[in-house]
């Protein structure tokens, strides 16, 4: 099962976004919606995903694929997302390649308040 929360938090202009268990490709899509749906609602366009509680179920070709995905979905190149995990592997890493090198402000963290303070600058 795959859960996620989003909170608007007005006064630091973030979008704090916490996921919980197994995300596969269509979970993960219903939630990026999601987030993509609520930044256009709040006007807020940095966002901390907070994934340290979620596990990936996700091939090689769908981390590659996520920036199109996204795309599809509403995700704009106008976001600044710190998505924070447990620890930082060949995935992760791959995923923060593919997502900037297609124009996306996104870095990956381990550190919750070192994400955050990237967002904030």
């Amino acid at each position: 099962m795959f859960e996620w929360k989003i909170e608007h938090r007005a006064e630091e202009n973030i979008l704090w976004v916490k996921s919980k268990g197994q995300m596969d490709v269509p979970s993960a899509n219903d939630m990026v919606k999601a987030v993509a749906d609520a930044a256009v609602e709040y006007q807020c366009f940095n966002h901390i995903i907070d994934h340290r509680e979620t596990t990936f179920l996700f091939s090689l070709s769908d981390y590659y694929d996520r920036p199109t995905i996204n795309e599809k979905l509403g995700v704009s190149r106008k976001f600044k997302t710190a998505m924070v995990f447990p620890k930082l592997t060949e995935d992760t890493k791959f995923m923060e390649t593919v997502f900037r090198n297609r124009g996306y402000n996104l870095r990956h963290f381990t550190d919750i308040e070192k994400a955050k303070e990237w967002v904030k600058k």
